[in-house]
């Protein structure tokens, strides 16, 4: 049976290891590096349906970044806490849009190298379907549930943000909401294209944790700053029909965490622990005091271990912008993979 004396010398020692930076090898899985990513690295569903017209809708563009993100561990049913949170600092909707602008035109050059033909914005916002589209504004802000990240998603300048039911978690449209999809489908079978949506939403921290323990006595988490695609939340959607109210959807989703590189700059900004405590009262129960000296007065025995940090990633718009905008090329030459494969006929 453990005692208080062995359960706070853990606790002492897990905490000295608090918010360290470093990687953990839990980490080191499912990471990939931008050159490695391809076709394979997305779940793919119903590609087949670009191969049904040689026209092309693209009505939005969704770009994303976490602006604040966090992760938390304890020990010993919360005895043991470590927490840390991180903000992105230093870009606005502008930038964000900027961003997203150049990354549709990189799409939309794609798509047309492939020889399909792309509506033109009046072309398709004139389309029946598209004035039924509910936009989002912008910057669109949402924490998932059961999520510590809080993402902002923008569409370039000119261009709607459309969220789809099945752009959950990221959307502000419900799993049964189907006003948006049946409008794109509309649009589809008005102008008879193909509608395309991608999404690209990047991370600016690889978060890790020990998780929330019952019986272990310690609790640990990192934090490895850099930019990262986000799986699942960067994804690719494709829809054809021709009645708005029924149509077939194409799908890539990304599957693993990619990353992309560094644009800035990691600093902690707050740290409020009770180190210094439980070190004195470890020092004084591992010292022989504690046994030869049994009836002197010795510091205040912990009754709880904790470690609370906040960082900023404050990062250098001009090196976050080409960052960015790599990674979404990168993503792009997948999405537009999915037309070569399946050539119109």
């Amino acid at each position: 049976m453990t005692s208080r004396r062995e359960f706070i010398v853990g606790a002492g020692a897990s905490i000295a290891g608090a918010g360290a930076l470093a990687p953990t090898p839990a980490q080191a899985q499912k990471m990939l590096s931008l050159s490695q990513l391809g076709p394979t690295n997305f779940h793919q569903d119903m590609l087949k349906v670009a191969a049904r017209t040689n026209t092309i809708a693209i009505p939005s563009y969704r770009f994303g970044v976490v602006m604040r993100s966090g992760i938390a561990a304890t020990g010993s049913s919360g005895s043991v806490t470590v927490e840390a949170t991180a903000d992105l600092v230093g870009v606005d909707l502008e930038l964000l849009q900027s961003i997203a602008y150049q990354a549709f035109v990189d799409f939309a050059t794609r798509v047309h190298a492939t020889g399909r033909q792309i509506l033109t914005f009046a072309e398709f916002t004139s389309a029946k379907g598209f004035n039924k589209l509910t936009t989002t504004a912008q910057p669109f802000l949402k924490k998932p549930f059961a999520d510590a990240r809080t993402v902002a998603l923008v569409a370039p300048k000119g261009l709607p943000l459309v969220n789809l039911h099945i752009n959950a978690p990221l959307s502000d449209q419900s799993p049964v909401s189907l006003g948006n999809w049946r409008a794109l489908n509309g649009l589809s079978a008005d102008r008879k294209c193909l509608v395309i949506v991608p999404t690209v939403v990047l991370d600016f921290a690889a978060l890790t944790g020990s998780g929330h323990k019952v019986y272990g006595g310690s609790a640990n988490v990192g934090i490895t700053p850099g930019l990262y695609l986000v799986p699942q939340f960067t994804q690719n959607t494709m829809v054809h029909a021709k009645i708005a109210l029924a149509g077939d959807m194409g799908r890539m989703l990304l599957k693993d965490r990619v990353a992309v590189g560094q644009a800035g700059r990691l600093v902690r900004t707050s740290n409020y622990n009770n180190r210094a405590e439980i070190e004195e009262w470890n020092a004084y129960v591992n010292s022989m005091r504690w046994w030869n000296e049994p009836h002197l007065a010795g510091p205040l025995r912990p009754t709880q271990a904790y470690d609370y940090s906040t960082y900023q990633y404050r990062i250098d718009p001009a090196r976050f912008a080409e960052a960015c905008l790599d990674a979404a090329k990168a993503v792009n030459a997948s999405y537009v993979w999915a037309l070569t494969a399946n050539p119109a006929k």
